[in-house]
């Protein structure tokens, strides 16, 4: 079930009619209910893992978090994350499940790998980052155990960020689920508004930019020059609108249940640096990897003792930065892989950033010097620094988009081989004049709203369309919601005979 459908639509709408009409008391078993009944929609493996990893650390949480010896709750903790971690990669990245799916469709010959259709796990990377969380938090004394499985299995499969997220930690999301909740318009409307503006960041952008990005990087020999400089930066747009489309749609749906999720974006493509941009882009996958892998690894006892010895080696102040760029490493190199377990993941979505941040700190006397003559805190020299981000970050966009690491070195070549243009110019790709209008104008939009919400400190929580909207007269905001979905329905691409495209980090 797309979440940019009618169908997930009357689905929302049935639950929330259920919801409301009970007491506080069944409403997260109703939403355990309708996560459920998703789950079973998105298939039976998916169901079936999704409990097995909940079962598996809903038992580790509670000998985490028990009176047992030191060394047996430890124990219990990495058995279970070992395991469910070995599992997604066995899954998502090695193909085990098509092995086995393969030979039960030979035996049972279904048609059409109907059943491989449901093979691999909704939401798997997600939902196991999350779990994961929940038995190192019980582990290091954090967060008590849960002692209600049906509340556990809630935070394990709630149905709005099964799909790509956000990332959410027990102790704060439990709350949420728990507290009591009466129905407001305020809510209603933040859900009805952020739906909206998911659908018409999906429909209207990321489905038409999806165009001129395939014919780029499927063929950089036709395509060369500009029009790769074009694809990678339209690309650049899809995956953004396509991502956040998935979260405003969550947390939209969240809204009219009454409960908060955490925003996942904060304008990322106005970062002014590579560090600044992975503090507003994902933010509660760099908030997850930052508590439960980076933090951890600097704390532990081997980078403990490497700094001792590189201090000893290199000095004090040279010493204590070896452990710190070390963990950077594991950590880049760990983000890449989640990203889809490839080499061209590894490096567009880790290595390389790792070597921009790193690379960043090891010469960050170096450029505070070259900083000075360029007035830094002047409007210029930030847009120099936002530019210079962007451009950083299209460089890895040529391997996160790319069939594998030779074909991004290929389109990369290409973005300096001057070929022929080929007949129609941008109209080749497979898109119309009015499509183009479309995705220009809206596009406009989507920047005035990211402009909107931007603030220099990227720790703050980024102004919402919502808040906005919440401040006009009903007459306006009521006018405003019409044209917007007025908007969706007149250019969204949808309806019999189109297929639109799962959500990109649903395939992650």
């Amino acid at each position: 079930m797309s979440l940019v459908s009618a169908v997930f639509l009357g689905f929302v709408a049935v639950v929330a009619l259920i919801y409301y009409l009970l007491p506080n008391k069944a409403k997260p078993y109703v939403l355990l209910a309708g996560s459920v009944a998703f789950l079973a929609v998105a298939g039976a493996w998916t169901l079936g893992f999704v409990l097995f990893t909940a079962i598996t650390t809903f038992f580790a949480g509670k000998i985490a978090a028990g009176k047992g010896e030191g060394r047996s709750k430890t124990v219990a903790a990495v058995i279970a994350i070992v395991i469910n971690i070995a599992l997604m990669c066995a899954v998502k990245y090695y193909g085990v499940l098509d092995l086995i799916t393969t030979d039960i469709n030979n035996v049972t010959k279904a048609a059409d790998g109907s059943f491989l259709a449901v093979a691999v796990p909704l939401g798997m990377s997600f939902y196991t980052l999350q779990m994961t969380g929940y038995v190192l938090d019980c582990l290091w004394g954090i967060i008590p155990a849960e002692k209600n499985f049906f509340k556990y299995l809630l935070f394990a499969c709630y149905f709005p960020y099964m799909t790509s997220g956000p990332l959410n930690h027990y102790g704060e999301l439990s709350k949420e689920f728990t507290k009591p909740i009466t129905l407001e318009y305020e809510n209603i409307r933040k859900g009805i508004v952020r739906i909206a503006w998911g659908f018409f960041l999906k429909l209207v952008i990321a489905e038409r930019a999806s165009v001129i990005v395939n014919a780029v990087y499927g063929d950089h020999q036709t395509y060369t020059g500009p029009f790769v400089l074009l694809g990678v930066t339209l690309f650049a747009l899809q995956l953004y609108t396509d991502f956040m489309a998935c979260m405003e749609v969550a947390i939209g749906t969240s809204y009219i249940f009454g409960i908060k999720l955490p925003e996942n974006f904060n304008s990322p493509y106005m970062a002014l640096s590579i560090r600044e941009y992975w503090q507003r882009w994902h933010i509660t996958l760099g908030t997850w990897l930052r508590d439960f892998l980076y933090y951890p690894l600097l704390k532990s006892a081997p980078f403990i003792a490497i700094g001792d010895k590189a201090k000893k080696a290199f000095g004090k102040k040279n010493g204590k930065k070896v452990p710190v760029y070390l963990a950077m490493l594991v950590l880049w190199t760990a983000v890449g892989y989640w990203h889809g377990g490839l080499w061209k993941y590894v490096i567009g979505s880790g290595l390389l950033h790792c070597f921009y941040i790193v690379g960043g700190m090891i010469a960050e006397t170096l450029f505070a010097k070259m900083r000075k003559p360029f007035k830094p805190d002047k409007l210029p020299y930030k847009i120099f620094c936002g530019v210079r981000t962007f451009v950083l970050v299209l460089i890895g966009f040529f391997f996160f988009r790319a069939a594998n690491v030779p074909d991004a070195l290929q389109l990369f070549r290409a973005l300096f081989t001057a070929g022929a243009m080929p007949e129609g110019g941008i109209l080749a790709t497979g898109i119309s004049l009015p499509d183009i209008i479309v995705l220009a104008v809206s596009t406009v939009m989507l920047i005035a709203v990211d402009i909107y919400k931007f603030r220099p400190d990227q720790n703050a929580e980024p102004r919402l369309v919502t808040d906005l909207t919440g401040k006009l007269p009903v007459a306006v905001r009521i006018l405003l919601l019409a044209l917007l979905i007025i908007a969706i329905a007149v250019f969204g691409k949808y309806g019999l005979g189109y297929d639109s495209a799962s959500f990109i980090y649903a395939r992650i």
